[in-house]
């Protein structure tokens, strides 16, 4: 599948290096003059993507009502959000059956990394902050993309806006509280300062996580699921005489309740005293300066350190396993691209990376990874109108290295991985009111520290995981008078080899991980879309339906092969209404998912009945005139769950039943 190891100290990257190289050193062609051709011209052609993204979301003027970013993304087609409960609880996207871990969540072009499972949890990031999120199933094709981006088999993108015009100033607070003791005020505050712009942010969370539920033939209440969390976040924008650069400075510290799967046993049901703290910081900046017309660069970095303590606090829990580990992950990041436009519809694009991590703990026998890794792309697209096309070739190479303490230091191993990465994209536009797209690409992703080596964790063994993808669209426009409508038909066909698969065990912290050595993944996406809008009020409403067939077909005549790989629902979708009058907003939004398994054994044992639930939002928005400067306030209730529907997303972990959260912000 591309894979190949190295066996001693022989070098099997040299074709890779041209592509580093390339990215590194700079392109004489800095020193040429300035294409004759319009400005606007070119510049028209450079906001064109080959292929747009799956779905995306503009937030400028959205409600103020969303706790977290998966109130967002939960709403895109095809995407399934593992959620274990309350505000704590751990939040994961898997899109099109590919895994959390082949979906790289990218915050203004930098991937966002997380030492826990190499899940990130999107419950830790606000959308108060950011301006779009998008969704690409396919390659993005933006030209000083980082070699990341290229080789993410799925992307989840959450763009900054610029805070306020260059002069001007803003200032926010919000209150947010509500059901199971949720209180989340946060402030932010922008100035701008000359050519620079300075965008400051706090928020804080506590929720006490205490909910009923159904549990066999009594009721019970969620214990140990309470979460007090505090984010900080600076960010600094400089504008350049044809460029821009930006810093962004992100803290987030939580101490949290794990209650652990609803398991019925002989005594009753066991109790949970594990508790985990987490405190994140990471500094990233970006530089970006287009030096010709025709010729632009970028640079892009980051520094990560990521603390985890976890805690079973057997004194209170005497069947808990004693554990009392501290885990530090720490991570540097470069990236370099540059891209050349050859003539108005064709460019050419160049990017490397390189990533340094570590890994340290205080448990036992734990080993101390390291990994060295470095990406380059090489990619080209041609871009018209009606038109387009693009292509790439990704390379990764990885090197692991241990802390053996037997031999006094670190030691190389045999953990040499690379793979090279093609991808290919068109599209073509017949009419206006019609548009096709296709692709075909390879991804591939490796076994993260997590999987192989956090104790009661890692399975050594993993082998990396690989995957074909191709797919498509169908979009489809109409527009009569105050109505517009809008549609789409996405086919896809995914092949995953070796495909690495977490299965939770007694506790969020403790994962089973195993490969499936091969899974089909047939599927296709609808989205169809009808907007009415008035002078004083508008309405619309989308339907959303995904089927996927996601089967394990490794070894014919095992209990699993030709079965639904866990928790992939067959069928799913939503509806959302939305509708607004003056400065009121009421929206409803309906998530279906279908049955699903919480193992690959499609048997009775571990059957997930299916589920729906529905949100209902009211906002309304007030002007109030004072001087030269104008201030907002906005009210909001949202009601979860407004039929209180029992279900789980995750085998054991009971979701809340209704509940309410009211907002105020004042904005000036």
């Amino acid at each position: 599948m591309g894979v190949r190891r190295s066996r001693g100290r022989k070098s099997t990257t040299t074709p890779a290096c041209v592509i580093v190289l390339l990215a590194l050193l700079p392109c004489v062609v800095c020193a040429q003059e300035a294409d004759t051709l319009s400005a606007s011209s070119i510049s028209a052609l450079k906001s064109l993507q080959v292929i747009r993204p799956a779905e995306e979301i503009r937030l400028e003027n959205a409600s103020a009502l969303p706790l977290q970013a998966t109130d967002v993304i939960r709403r895109f087609t095809g995407v399934q959000l593992k959620d274990y409960g309350g505000a704590g609880g751990l939040k994961t996207v898997n899109v099109r059956s590919l895994g959390s871990e082949h979906v790289g969540i990218f915050l203004d072009g930098v991937q966002v990394d997380n030492a826990q499972n190499m899940q990130v949890d999107l419950g830790r990031f606000s959308i108060d902050r950011i301006g779009s999120v998008s969704l690409y199933t396919a390659q993005k094709s933006r030209r000083l993309q980082t070699a990341k981006e290229y080789a993410a088999g799925v992307s989840i993108h959450l763009d900054s806006e610029l805070p306020v015009p260059f002069g001007g100033s803003s200032a926010c607070f919000r209150l947010k509280g509500g059901s199971f003791g949720t209180v989340n005020p946060s402030a932010s505050w922008d100035k701008a300062l000359g050519r620079l712009v300075l965008s400051t942010s706090a928020d804080f969370l506590y929720s006490g996580g205490r909910y009923s539920f159904p549990c066999f033939d009594t009721t019970l209440v969620r214990e140990n699921s309470d979460i007090r969390a505090l984010r900080l976040e600076a960010r600094l924008l400089g504008r350049l005489k044809k460029g821009d650069w930006r810093l962004h400075l992100y803290s987030y510290g939580s101490e949290r309740g794990f209650p652990g799967p609803v398991i019925r046993r002989a005594l009753g049901f066991p109790f949970s005293a594990e508790r985990q703290a987490d405190q994140d910081v990471f500094l990233q900046g970006a530089w970006q300066e287009e030096w010709t017309e025709r010729y632009s660069t970028a640079v892009r970095f980051k520094y990560a350190n990521n603390y985890t303590h976890y805690d079973t606090h057997p004194e209170r829990n005497p069947m808990a396993m004693p554990l009392n580990v501290h885990y530090r992950l720490q991570s540097v990041y470069l990236s370099v691209a540059q891209s050349l436009m050859l003539t108005e519809p064709w460019t050419v694009d160049c990017a490397a990376d390189l990533q340094y991590n570590t890994l340290a703990s205080d448990a036992g026998q734990f080993v101390g990874p390291g990994r060295f890794s470095c990406s380059g792309a090489l990619a080209t697209a041609f871009v018209l109108e009606q038109f387009r096309a693009a292509a790439s070739l990704v390379y990764l190479g990885a090197w692991d290295f241990f802390l053996t303490p037997s031999a006094g230091g670190w030691s190389q191993k045999d953990r040499f991985r690379d793979s090279w990465m093609p991808s290919v994209s068109i599209f073509y536009a017949p009419w206006k009111w019609l548009e096709l797209d296709a692709y075909a690409r390879k991804s591939y992703r490796l076994p993260s520290f997590n999987d192989l080596y956090y104790t009661q964790i890692g399975n050594s063994s993993l082998l990396p995981e690989s995957a074909l993808q191709l797919g498509g669209d169908i979009r489809f426009y109409a527009k009569a008078g105050a109505w517009s409508f809008d549609g789409r038909l996405s086919p896809y066909y995914n092949r995953v080899s070796n495909k690495i698969v977490a299965i939770p065990t007694a506790s969020q912290f403790r994962w089973t991980m195993m490969n499936i050595g091969v899974a089909d993944i047939t599927g296709l996406e609808t989205k169809a879309a009808a907007q009415l809008s008035l002078d004083e009020w508008s309405a619309g409403l989308v339907l959303r339906y995904t089927f996927q067939q996601a089967l394990d077909c490794s070894t014919p005549g095992s209990i699993t092969y030709g079965n639904q790989i866990p928790y992939i629902p067959l069928h799913s979708g939503g509806i959302d209404l939305e509708g607004s009058w003056r400065s009121w907003t009421l929206s409803w939004n309906t998530i279906i998912t279908g049955s699903r398994w919480s193992s690959g054994a499609n048997t009775a044992d571990y059957y997930l009945a299916p589920w729906s639930v529905t949100d209902v939002t009211v906002s309304k928005s007030f002007s109030l005139a004072s001087g030269v400067r104008r201030k907002e306030v906005r009210l909001g209730i949202c009601c979860s769950n407004v039929f209180n529907s029992s279900y789980q997303i995750v085998q054991g972990y009971p979701m809340p039943g209704a509940s309410v959260m009211a907002t105020v912000a004042y904005r000036w």
